[in-house]
């Protein structure tokens, strides 16, 4: 009887066991598979106009370049409630911190998680640049946004490029409408316009030609006259739309050229010129179309995506130091179609690949060219990824933030950050 009570608390036993065991595995794949949920602005913030978040699940997973799934992370680096608004964009500010655009723009801490400053300021087509000194922000003015008390009083009333000048505790120095300075000539867009390191000098390309505006005297002066100087190796400068200072006298461009001596259908250059001697060099890239609108400009690089229709998995970039070439390639061929993005010292580029539900982003170390980090983003809401989102790599902290929703009404924003080992 005792050895038949023995059996009997042995099988018990062991079944109690059994039954533990599944329970803590049934938990450990719970825990494994759990979403992330990201909370899009507050209701206080932004309020029901935005219907599509009601249910948003977001997933960052960790992928190695093998296809395995690794990790499921939550690095909360930004977080929303520190903004009101709808997010429409965030921008490399220098160490770990960004400028948000919302209803106003915020100077935010990555690092300690919170708003620094904000500044009374409300554009769209939104760049940002950092000098010396502090920050440059242009854009084109939406008639409600803008700071009424600022320095330099113009003659725009409601739209037209402004620019922002604001020192390092992001208050406003100084207020330019570009739109304003000239009579004959427009400026195109805002990617071609940029300060000097020194904070001194902005120089803007219009339709007819390159100027340079002095931001102490106020006055503006002609650089270069596309028809009369901008010719170089049989091409002639039709645009320069994207523009930066490699140094306080000199400025590379991307832009439009045609041929000098019959014209015919434009093509993408890049180039240098100096805004002392108006010295000017043109280069065409073959079989390479550039996007010029997106070029970008990290640390002594400059990217050069290729146009959407021509890409082919390879990147353009010059070393603006020593004025060379350097070709990348990624790991597929389609792989630069959904958005490419510099990191803002230079150290490194990221892709995007949309899916239905999902964006994944691909990290790339610059001078070695090679894939070092993978990483998926999912949602159950499709409108996400029907556009390009939005990938800023701050290369202090090895880490990347990602902005979805940001230009589509139906939602609200939707920020996720992530860590990598660069």
């Amino acid at each position: 009887m005792k050895t038949k009570w023995m059996c009997m608390i042995f099988m018990l036993a062991l079944a109690l066991n059994l039954s533990a065991c599944g329970n803590r595995q049934e938990n450990r794949n719970s825990f494994e598979n759990e979403t992330i949920k990201m909370e899009p602005q507050s209701e206080e913030d932004y309020l029901s106009e935005n219907t599509g978040n009601e249910s948003s699940d977001i997933n960052v997973i960790n992928l190695q370049d093998n296809g395995t799934d690794k990790k499921i992370m939550e690095v909360g680096t930004v977080k929303d409630a520190a903004f009101s608004g709808k997010v429409g964009g965030c921008y490399y500010a220098g160490g770990n911190r960004i400028i948000v655009e919302a209803d106003k723009l915020y100077l935010y801490d990555t690092g300690k998680g919170e708003t620094i400053a904000s500044a009374d300021i409300s554009m769209g087509d939104l760049c940002v640049q950092t000098y010396a000194d502090g920050y440059f922000v242009v854009g084109q003015r939406n008639g409600s946004g803008g700071n009424s008390n600022s320095s330099f009083a113009t003659s725009e009333s409601s739209s037209g490029i402004n620019g922002y000048i604001l020192n390092k505790d992001f208050a406003i120095q100084d207020t330019i409408s570009f739109s304003g300075l000239l009579s004959d000539d427009f400026i195109l867009q805002t990617t071609g316009i940029a300060i000097s390191q020194d904070g001194k000098q902005i120089a803007f390309g219009g339709f007819q030609g390159l100027y340079l505006y002095d931001i102490s005297s106020r006055k503006v002066r002609t650089i270069l006259n596309y028809s009369e100087e901008g010719t170089a190796d049989k091409m002639q400068i039709v645009t320069m739309d994207s523009l930066a200072f490699t140094g306080n006298n000199t400025l590379v461009y991307a832009g439009m050229a045609v041929d000098a001596s019959n014209g015919g259908d434009g093509f993408s250059v890049y180039g240098t010129v100096s805004i002392d001697s108006a010295d000017l060099t043109i280069t065409k890239k073959a079989d390479y179309k550039m996007d010029i609108e997106e070029v970008q400009k990290g640390g002594n690089s400059l990217i050069m995506p290729q146009s959407f229709d021509k890409n082919n998995g390879t990147l353009l970039m010059l070393d603006i130091a020593s004025n060379t070439e350097k070709t990348m390639s990624f790991s597929s061929r389609s792989e630069g179609k959904d958005g490419i993005y510099c990191s803002g010292q230079g150290k490194y580029v990221a892709t995007s690949i949309l899916e239905e539900n999902s964006v994944t982003i691909k990290i790339y170390d610059m001078a070695s060219g090679k894939s070092i980090h993978t990483e998926t983003v999912q949602d159950n809401n499709s409108t996400y990824f029907l556009r390009v989102p939005q990938i800023l790599i701050l290369d202090e902290t090895d880490t990347c933030i990602v902005v979805l929703g940001r230009g589509i009404d139906e939602v609200s924003t939707l920020i996720t950050t992530f860590d990598f080992e660069g």
